[in-house]
């Protein structure tokens, strides 16, 4: 369940930060599109996992869901600076 809530409280910040972003309007759409990945992302792994944890239905694959969002954001992010210094 927590790995849940750490998923909804970075998929507020990202999608916060990409929606109302104040960058160049030649690449809006772009801040928006990855919102909607981000969006996506989140409905693929963190929707099901709270579902696997409320029935009590496979635990570990509930827990591989929960984290897989946290993960992939951290991934992506440590992939940009690395790729940007």
């Amino acid at each position: 369940m927590c790995g849940c809530f750490l998923g909804a409280a970075l998929w507020l910040f990202v999608v916060f930060a990409t929606f109302n972003s104040r960058s160049d309007p030649a690449t809006s759409g772009l801040d928006e599109a990855a919102g909607y990945i981000v969006t996506a992302l989140l409905l693929m792994t963190a929707a099901p996992a709270l579902a696997l944890a409320v029935f009590g239905r496979a635990p570990k694959t509930a827990l591989e869901l929960a984290l897989a969002f946290p993960v992939f954001i951290a991934a992506s992010f440590i992939a940009v600076i690395v790729a940007f210094p």
